[in-house]
């Protein structure tokens, strides 16, 4: 693993998080979701990347209400065509 330094303003960690460790987490957990989503992660670069397997990925994917299928409706479509 490599370790990333990132400065926030000093509330940032009371407000958001108990403590420095797990606001660290939750800023890696909303950064991968972002990047998943936008299409620029697959399901197992970004459960590798919190260091979790693919079902506990899809599982957290379902607490934040975000979709595992990250294709567009006409990509849907055209997999639908094609049977």
């Amino acid at each position: 693993m490599k370790t990333v330094t990132v400065e926030v303003p000093e509330d940032s960690v009371s407000i958001l998080a108990q403590d420095a460790s797990r606001f660290g987490r939750q800023m890696l957990v909303a950064a991968v979701l972002r990047w998943f989503e936008e299409g620029r992660l697959s399901q197992g670069q970004a459960a590798e990347m919190l260091g979790m397997k693919r079902g506990e990925f899809f599982e957290l994917l379902d607490e934040h209400r975000v979709s595992p299928v990250q294709m567009s409706i006409e990509d849907l479509e055209k997999d639908f065509r094609r049977g």
